[in-house]
């Protein structure tokens, strides 16, 4: 893939992320991690059940709940569960199709307990541009959790990742990963 490519594939997942929930999730008011039933499952509940390349109907009626659409963005809806918080903002194209989703979480905290071992921004800046998931999984010392999924056009719709490492004070690394596996991006937010 060439350079331009792979800054074509970060900007767009970037863009439609920041749009879509904003930088940080923190779209609500309070945090889930005080309830005790908070879980995997509870944080995926409705990511889970959206798939790429459903329609507007299809995911209307796998999630049950009334969605709102973005201000920001035509065709971008978000389907919160109001008693966690927790949801699933979806993108869909000129055809009704979801070609985005996007993990929607109350506070960037809420997903630190998903994360096995504390990252650092000194990690963040030794993973190269290149590095595929397994090696950066070694780096940090455990998996990332998925937090977007998109479709790239120019790419025959395969599809990038977004995945965080999220420490208990909210201070997050944030790894893009291309269609091809490999990352294009990685940051960390204080």
């Amino acid at each position: 893939m060439n350079r331009l490519k792979l800054l074509l594939v970060s900007g767009i997942v970037m863009i439609l992320v920041s749009v879509l929930v904003g930088c940080g999730g923190n779209t609500t008011s309070g945090s889930a991690t005080g309830q005790s039933n908070v879980s995997r499952d509870t944080v995926y509940e409705f990511y889970d059940k959206v798939q790429l390349d459903q329609n507007k109907e299809q995911v209307d009626a796998e999630l049950g709940v009334l969605p709102t659409e973005s201000a920001q963005m035509k065709n971008s809806f978000a389907y919160v569960n109001d008693n966690t918080g927790f949801g699933v903002s979806v993108l869909f194209d000129e055809n009704g199709l979801a070609t985005s989703k996007t993990l929607f979480y109350p506070m960037t905290e809420d997903l630190a307990f998903l994360t096995t071992k504390p990252v650092t921004e000194a990690q963040a800046e030794s993973i190269p541009d290149g590095a595929t998931y397994d090696e950066v999984k070694k780096i940090l010392g455990g998996d990332g959790t998925e937090t977007s999924a998109t479709q790239i056009p120019f790419e025959d719709n395969k599809v990038s990742y977004i995945r965080v490492w999220v420490n208990q004070d909210g201070t997050m690394l944030q790894a893009v990963f291309l269609t091809d596996g490999t990352t294009s991006n990685v940051m960390f937010f204080d």
